[in-house]
């Protein structure tokens, strides 16, 4: 039974739906807890981006091992080091709000990660 990108699509955006309810509950359950007010924006951009990744590597999985393990890696260091930047400018001019904001993109960030991964692996299982 083969994976198509448009069944991960759908699984990813109903996971993505779940991070904004279970965002919002513990907000309101800690409020000591220092979510940004710019979670949403993270969560769409996080979202966009990891649907492209998530499209580049099921592609790639269909090919040689060696392609997708390049590929992965690639993907992997230009994510990392977008994400870097992107919370280096953003603590630069909002320095007020940056330790909320980067701490809210690393929780977001290792919840993506982690399902990545074991998506990519439910991918490999499937195909051999």
């Amino acid at each position: 039974m083969e994976i198509t990108f448009k069944k991960l699509a759908t699984q990813f955006t109903a996971f993505m739906l779940l991070l904004i309810p279970i965002t919002l509950i513990l907000e309101y359950l800690i409020p000591a807890l220092r979510v940004t007010s710019s979670w949403p924006g993270i969560l769409v951009f996080m979202y966009i981006l990891t649907l492209g990744v998530l499209y580049l590597l099921a592609k790639s999985l269909k090919k040689r091992m060696s392609m997708f393990v390049n590929i992965y890696l690639l993907v992997s260091f230009g994510k990392m080091m977008l994400y870097a930047v992107i919370l280096f400018v953003y603590a630069w001019l909002n320095p007020d709000d940056a330790i909320s904001f980067i701490l809210t993109f690393l929780v977001y960030y290792i919840i993506l990660l982690i399902y990545e991964v074991v998506v990519l692996l439910r991918i490999q299982k499937v195909e051999k």
